[in-house]
């Protein structure tokens, strides 16, 4: 089943669309938008704020529940995804607390965990690259970084167009996609399509019974 995934990806969708709206809402004009760290709306900032951190909850457990179809035997992706599950966790708890508490301390951990997310991300998409189901997310994941990169050239180009929402697009994506692919996976070693792809003896015909011979 797939719910979880198919929620994760339409979160992902969601924070998506507001990153670039705000992208584009900044770049073309002077209009503070309600969800503006500084100046919006408390209503604009608290439903944001929860926008993401629930995304990044869904992310979060889109990566533990799909462990071992996403680490498929590697030790360093192991290590990879736990740590990226780890860092969505954080961001998903600062996220929501930062709707009721205002702090120096948890926007600190906020911008930490923010970067380390792309770098983390990006590490486990190359890791990904190398396996057919896993190398559309994949590389989404790793084109994070040099999104990013594109982004300071774009911001030069064209002041106020850059923005951070075009890395965390195909990040939060990328992720989603992860799982939905892992989920694809894992549910099909349960079906009879697993022998049929790895060639089990199950799923071979079994060979005609040998007829004894007589002698006359």
């Amino acid at each position: 089943m797939m719910e979880l995934e198919r929620t994760a990806l339409g979160a992902a969708v969601a924070s998506s669309v507001l990153s670039l709206g705000d992208a584009v809402l900044r770049a073309t004009s002077d209009t503070v938008p309600p969800w503006d760290d500084e100046q919006g709306t408390a209503w604009g900032t608290s439903g944001v704020g929860i926008l993401l951190g629930v995304t990044f909850a869904l992310l979060t457990a889109v990566l533990v529940r799909n462990a071992t179809a996403i680490d498929g035997g590697s030790g360093a992706r192991r290590w990879i995804r736990r740590a990226l599950a780890v860092d969505l966790g954080i961001l998903a708890a600062g996220s929501l607390v930062a709707t009721v508490v205002e702090s120096e301390v948890v926007g600190g951990a906020a911008g930490v965990t923010f970067l380390a997310m792309f770098v983390l991300g990006e590490a486990l998409g190359l890791g990904l690259l190398g396996r057919p189901e896993t190398r559309v997310p994949g590389a989404l994941m790793a084109s994070a970084t040099p999104v990013i990169g594109l982004t300071f050239a774009l911001e030069a180009l064209a002041p106020g167009w850059g923005h951070p929402g075009y890395a965390e697009t195909v990040l939060y994506l990328g992720i989603a996609l992860l799982g939905i692919a892992a989920t694809t996976v894992r549910e099909s070693g349960n079906g009879s399509l697993v022998g049929a792809r790895s060639g089990s003896p199950s799923s071979q015909p079994a060979p005609p019974p040998v007829m004894g011979t007589t002698r006359g």
